[in-house]
């Protein structure tokens, strides 16, 4: 069974990313394919509330019922939000972004095509592009993704599985990180381009992170190599 199915990183019954995710083979080609989607299903329109000094693009945005944005920050189309989501006083959405119901995007943070399901927080001065976050996900400040290597190739994931080293292209010279539901991600972290990381993980603070973290995995500082243990 293919370990890097959408399904096994993300509860994605209902709600707009269901159209997205299902029927994906890697979670992977989810992140190539999220501008198109974007723009397909976009459906401007403000329900939420926009203050006075915020910059919200015309036409380009739409903002469900009960979601704010702060004076102070701007939201650039394609962008979709979600019911009762935040977007805080110097928050910059770059467009094609989907971020689900009860999220929060926080100060000095800065978001590019990526998707960010139920329930989760980029709180504060962190950088995420290219990318998927699942449910229930909590950001600590200043952790940031790398989306690109320095030579421009492809991003391939590196893996072991069952006990086996194994490489799998993306296809994609753009992406940063997939995380799955339930992690808990400290703050300081630089995710490098093409890391998975499973569902109910915990991320100590101050790691660089690569590969391919299984699920339900503790992961915290050690001399050389980092120490993965199960939850």
């Amino acid at each position: 069974m293919n370990p890097f199915r959408p399904e096994a990183f993300f509860d994605i019954l209902q709600g707009p990313a269901s159209g997205l995710l299902t029927g994906m083979v890697n979670v992977w080609d989810a992140v190539a394919a999220l501008p198109e989607y974007i723009e397909k299903i976009l459906e401007p329109e403000i329900l939420g509330h926009v203050e006075d000094g915020a910059w919200v693009e015309p036409g380009a945005v739409r903002l469900e019922k009960g979601g704010r944005v702060e004076r102070g920050a701007i939201v650039r189309g394609p962008t979709i939000i979600g019911r009762n989501t935040v977007i805080r006083t110097g928050a910059y959405i770059r467009g094609h972004v989907m971020l689900g119901d009860d999220c929060l995007v926080g100060h000095g943070t800065e978001i590019r095509q990526i998707l960010v399901l139920n329930r989760s927080n980029i709180p504060h001065l962190n950088c995420v592009f290219t990318s998927l976050v699942g449910n229930d996900v909590n950001l600590g400040g200043n952790t940031n993704t790398a989306n690109k290597l320095l030579d421009g190739r492809e991003v391939v994931i590196r893996a072991e599985i069952e006990g086996e080293k194994k490489s799998f292209p993306t296809g994609q010279s753009l992406f940063g990180v997939v995380i799955g539901d339930g992690t808990q991600v400290g703050g300081n972290i630089l995710f490098q381009p093409g890391t998975i990381v499973g569902r109910h993980c915990l991320l100590h603070p101050r790691l660089i992170l690569s590969g391919y973290i299984p699920h339900n995995m503790i992961v915290r500082p050690k001399a050389t190599p980092l120490e993965m243990i199960p939850r």
